[in-house]
C-alpha cells in the first residue's frame, strides 16, 4: 500500500531498491505512532485507515495506485548536485571535506547503540576535531605563544593540496580562507544527527545520499538555520512542491533580500564610514556606530534565514525559524529566544542540558551556563573579542535570574529600553575584533572620546535618521501588526486562504504581487554597480 503497488501472492517479488526499503521504514514508523490513538481491541475502519493516511501526508501514490517514490528521487538526485555545484562555487577543494564528512558520519552513526555513550564518543569527537581544525588551530596556537604563518597554518597546508592537485590535472583555485564555508553550521547539524541517533529519536539513516542532500541543501548551507535532521527527515522521503508553496516561499524570499540589501547594507555603509573617517571616535559617532551595527547585524543574518527558509519552501522542505523580532523583548533571556534560535536551541538540547542543566543545584547551573556561553561565544569565531561578548551575556543572564521578579514589576517599555542597553553594548564587544578597538569604543561612548561630534559625524548622523527611523520600525512588531490589518480587511484569515478566488482574494493577491515585485525592484537597483557585500555571519 505504501509504495502504491499491488504485490502479486504467487510468483517471484522484484526486491527493493534502498530508497524504497527507507522510505517504507520512515512511513511504518509515522503510521504505527498514529495507530496508539485507537484502542487495540475497537479496531478501526477502512475510511479511518484512509484518514491517517492523509494526515501523515502519504503520497498519493499510497491510495491511488501511481508509483511515487522515484520522483521524489529523481527530485532529491537534482537538488544534491545543485547543493553540490553551488558550493564548488564558492571553495571547490572543501566539497571534498564536505562530502568526506558526511560519509564518515552515515557510517558511524549506523554503528551507534541508543543509550550505548560509547557509541556516540567518535562521531562527536571527529566531528569537533574537524571544526577545531579549520576553525581554532591558529588561535590556539597564539596563546601558546606560536607563531604561526601567513593566512594560518590551515591555509598553507590547503594551498599545498591544492597545488598537488592541480599539477595532475585539477583546477581548483587555490583558497582564500582556512575556513570551510559553512562548516560551523553543518558541523552542528550533523552533531545533532548523531546524538539524537543515540538518543533513538531518529533512525540512521540507510541512505548515504539523503543524509549528504540534509547536510548540503544549499539555502541553508552557508548560514543555517541549524535544521535538525529529525526536523527534515520526512520531508527528505517524501516533499511536495506546490504553487501556493512556491509563491510563499518567493514572498519569504524577496522579504529577506529586501533586509539583507535595502537595510543591513546601507547600515554597514553608515559603519563603514564612521570607522574609516574616524566619526566613531567621537561621542555621537561611536552611538550611531553601534546602533547601525545593531541594526545590520539584525536585518543581514534575519534577512538571510528569510531567504533560506523562503528557498526551502519553495523546494518543499519547512526548515525551522531562526528569529522572532528580538528588539522587542524585555529581558536577556527572551532575546535570546528569539535570536538565532536554532543556535540556542542547539546549544539547550545538546550542551546545556547533558550537563545537568538546573537539575544539580545552583552551583552546578551557573557552571554550566558558563559552559554554554564560553563555547557560544568561541563558535561565532576564533577571537578573544567573541569570548568575551559570550561570557557577557553568562554574566547577565546569571544577574537577571537572581533579579526577574523584580524586574517584571517594571512598565514595558523601560524593560525594553534597559534590555536594548545591554544588547547594544554586546553588540559593541561583537564588532570590535582587537581589544584596544573596544576600549576605544567605550570611551568614546562614555566620554573619553576626541570630542562630542565633529561636523562631519553632524551631517552623517542627521543624513542616517530616515535610514535609523526605518530600521527602527522595520525590527518592531508593527509590519507584522500591518500584514495582520491587510489580510483583514479583505477577509483573509488563515482558513480563507485556501478557497476559491474572490474580488476580495484577488485584491488581496494583487497588492501582495505587486509590493513584492517592488521590493525586488528596489534590491535590484540597489544591487546594479554596487561592490560585493557578502553576509557577516558567513565568516563564522
Amino acid at each position: 500500500l505504501i509504495l502504491g503497488e499491488e504485490v502479486p501472492h504467487t510468483g517471484t517479488v522484484r526486491r527493493a531498491s534502498g530508497l524504497e526499503i527507507s522510505y517504507v521504514s520512515q512511513k511504518v514508523d509515522h503510521l504505527q505512532g498514529a495507530l496508539r490513538d485507537f484502542p487495540a481491541e475497537e479496531g478501526i475502519d477502512a475510511t479511518q485507515f484512509m484518514t491517517i493516511l492523509r494526515k501523515l501526508d502519504f503520497p498519493r501514490a499510497a491510495f491511488e495506485g501511481e508509483m511515487g517514490a522515484y520522483s521524489a528521487g529523481q527530485k532529491k538526485k537534482v537538488l544534491l548536485a545543485a547543493s553540490l555545484l553551488f558550493y564548488a562555487m564558492g571553495q571547490p577543494v572543501y566539497v571534498l571535506l564536505l562530502v568526506g564528512l558526511s560519509y564518515a558520519n552515515f557510517a558511524m552513526a549506523r554503528r551507534i547503540r541508543p543509550g550505548k555513550r560509547n557509541t556516540l564518543f567518535l562521531p562527536v569527537i571527529v566531528n569537533l576535531a574537524v571544526l577545531g581544525l579549520f576553525k581554532y588551530l591558529d588561535f590556539f596556537l597564539g596563546i601558546f605563544g606560536i607563531t604561526v604563518a601567513d593566512g594560518g597554518v590551515m591555509l598553507a597546508a590547503l594551498r599545498g593540496i591544492t597545488n598537488g592537485l592541480n599539477s595532475i590535472g585539477f583546477a581548483f583555485r587555490s583558497p582564500t580562507s582556512a575556513l570551510p564555508l559553512g562548516l560551523s553550521f553543518y558541523a552542528f547539524q550533523v552533531i545533532s544527527y548523531v546524538a539524537d541517533v543515540y538518543r533513538g529519536k531518529v533512525k540512521a539513516e540507510r541512505s548515504f545520499f539523503n543524509l549528504l542532500l540534509y547536510l548540503s541543501m544549499f539555502p541553508k548551507m552557508m548560514q543555517g538555520p541549524i535544521v535538525r535532521y529529525e526536523q527534515v527527515a520526512r520531508q527528505l522521503m517524501d516533499r511536495r512542491t506546490t504553487p501556493r508553496a512556491a509563491f510563499e516561499g518567493a514572498q519569504r524570499f524577496i522579504i529577506g533580500l529586501a533586509k539583507k540589501v535595502l537595510l543591513a547594507d546601507y547600515a554597514g555603509k553608515v559603519v563603514a564610514s564612521l570607522s574609516t573617517g574616524g566619526g566613531n571616535g567621537t561621542f555621537v559617532g561611536a552611538w550611531l556606530a553601534a546602533l547601525m551595527f545593531m541594526f545590520q547585524i539584525y536585518f543581514d543574518f534575519s534577512g538571510y534565514s528569510d531567504m533560506a527558509i523562503g528557498l526551502g519552501r519553495i523546494f518543499g522542505f519547512r526548515y525551522c525559524e531562526n528569529f522572532d523580532l528580538p528588539y522587542i523583548s524585555t529581558s536577556i533571556t527572551e532575546f535570546w529566544r528569539r535570536w538565532h534560535m536554532s543556535l540556542g536551541s542547539f546549544f539547550r538540547d545538546y550542551v546545556y542540558i547533558p550537563l545537568g542543566g538546573n537539575r544539580r543545584g545552583k552551583a552546578r547551573q551557573i557552571l554550566n551556563l558558563l559552559a554554554v556561553w564560553a563555547l557560544t561565544g568561541l563558535w561565532h569565531g576564533a577571537s578573544w573579542n567573541f569570548v568575551l561578548w559570550g561570557l557577557y551575556f553568562f554574566v547577565l543572564l546569571s544577574i537577571e535570574k537572581q533579579i526577574a521578579p523584580k524586574l517584571e514589576t517594571l512598565p514595558f517599555i523601560v524593560r525594553n529600553l534597559v534590555t536594548m542597553f545591554f544588547v547594544l553594548i554586546g553588540w559593541v564587544l561583537f564588532m570590535n575584533t582587537s581589544l584596544s578597538g573596544i576600549g576605544s569604543a567605550f570611551a568614546a561612548m562614555f566620554g573619553g572620546g576626541t570630542s562630542f561630534a565633529g561636523s562631519g559625524v553632524s551631517l552623517q548622523l542627521k543624513n542616517s535618521l530616515p535610514l535609523l527611523l526605518t530600521c527602527l520600525i522595520g525590527s518592531s512588531v508593527l509590519p507584522r501588526w500591518f500584514g495582520f490589518i491587510w489580510s483583514g480587511l479583505f477577509g483573509m484569515g488563515r482558513s480563507d486562504r485556501r478557497g476559491a478566488v474572490t474580488v476580495k482574494k484577488g485584491i488581496y493577491l494583487a497588492s501582495v504581487f505587486l509590493f513584492l515585485i517592488l521590493l525586488l525592484w528596489l534590491c535590484t537597483v540597489s544591487l546594479v554597480g554596487s561592490t560585493s557585500s557578502p553576509s557577516m555571519y558567513a565568516q563564522f
